[in-house]
């Protein structure tokens, strides 16, 4: 098992938060780094901007490519997917997600 950074800002951890919680993405120039994820391996999750750690997804699935929006409603930019499981995920506080 391996462990990876998932950076989230808070725009995209509301997104995240409000969505069904089982896909995490990156930007499709780090396909290269997501090859080399595997199933079961980890993302330990940091929320930036307000510089907190906010999680940590067990990694279900190989990368993969789906551009059905989930971080941003138009043109979201994060299309490398993973399915995950949270192990730990901080709810989204009231501050940021109102």
């Amino acid at each position: 098992m391996r462990y990876f950074l998932n950076l989230f800002s808070p725009e995209t951890y509301v997104s995240f938060s409000n969505s069904n919680r089982d896909r995490s993405g990156f930007r499709l120039k780090q396909k290269n780094m997501a090859a080399k994820v595997q199933t079961g391996d980890r993302f330990v999750c940091y929320l930036t901007k307000v510089s907190r750690w906010v999680g940590i997804f067990e990694v279900e699935s190989t990368s993969f490519i789906d551009t059905t929006p989930i971080f941003f409603e138009k043109d979201d930019p994060f299309v490398v997917r993973f399915q995950v499981k949270p192990l730990v995920a901080v709810n989204c506080p009231g501050w940021l997600c109102g």
